[in-house]
């Protein structure tokens, strides 16, 4: 992962975040590229001086955190190597967000909750006008998001944009799963079309059996994976549109919101 965004809102807690985004660009790689982003462009930043100490708060925070992880940030003009860097941004959130997300590989937010609802215009802001996954991370992120990565395979295009956005991680994984969950109406892909996809990339994996009732298969991800100690759950957001919540049913957003496992998105 080369450019990794973390956009930065008034309420949230940045430590967790920042801690998974250095976790999926890898020791001594990528470009964590965090913005501080104002709603609605009203920039804390430039309307008065408490205000302007506050952002220079964020910042220094910011900058603890890169000296505790010993990133560097960027030296002059060059650009290999691992770095992070810091900046505000002016404008709508959704506006901001969108354009920084289509020209990052990636972009972290954190666990979506009921009192975050800037994290929650970043997240579908990211999701549905980034064109690039989108990782949600708890609080504390597991130390190796990679260790065991289980992809939540229903054919979809949303779920193969999603598969294709991970090939980078997918690479470092120490293994991958298939949890297998086939669209009830419309054309599917096997999940051993794609074993085989990820065969041909040198990426092993295994098939994860699921329950035959359909009713249920949210509440079978979530136990599949907490079972088989998965660090990453890959998946398709929104399979049809932003209201219908696709295969998983209500369990999309419930894993958003209330699950305690990283999820890598796509739409």
């Amino acid at each position: 992962m080369a450019t990794i965004f973390v956009p930065l809102v008034e309420e949230m807690t940045e430590w967790g975040v920042l801690d998974a985004a250095l976790r999926v660009a890898g020791p001594g790689v990528g470009h964590i590229r965090a913005v501080f982003v104002g709603s609605d462009g009203e920039m804390p930043s430039a309307s008065g001086a408490g205000d302007r100490a506050a952002s220079a708060a964020r910042q220094a925070r910011f900058d603890e955190w890169r000296a505790r992880n010993r990133v560097p940030g960027p030296s002059g003009d060059r650009r290999d190597g691992g770095f992070a860097t810091w900046s505000v941004a002016d404008g709508d959130i959704e506006a901001v967000v969108a354009r920084l997300a289509r020209v990052s590989d990636i972009t972290v937010v954190p666990r979506l909750t009921p009192q975050s609802p800037l994290v929650h215009r970043c997240f579908d802001a990211a999701l549905f006008g980034g064109g690039h996954p989108v990782l949600v991370v708890p609080e504390t992120p597991p130390a190796d998001l990679t260790d065991h990565i289980m992809i939540a395979w229903n054919g979809s295009l949303e779920a193969s944009r999603a598969v294709m956005g991970t090939m980078p991680l997918l690479h470092r994984a120490g293994r991958v799963s298939i949890f297998s969950a086939p669209e009830p109406d419309g054309d599917t892909l096997a999940p051993a079309d794609l074993a085989e996809f990820l065969a041909s990339h040198g990426i092993d994996s295994e098939t994860v059996e699921r329950p035959r009732d359909k009713l249920r298969i949210g509440a079978a991800l979530v136990d599949a994976a907490v079972r088989r100690k998965a660090t990453l759950i890959v998946m398709g957001g929104y399979t049809h549109s932003r209201v219908r919540e696709g295969f998983f049913g209500g369990a999309t957003r419930h894993l958003l919101v209330y699950g305690l496992l990283p999820l890598l998105m796509s739409h």
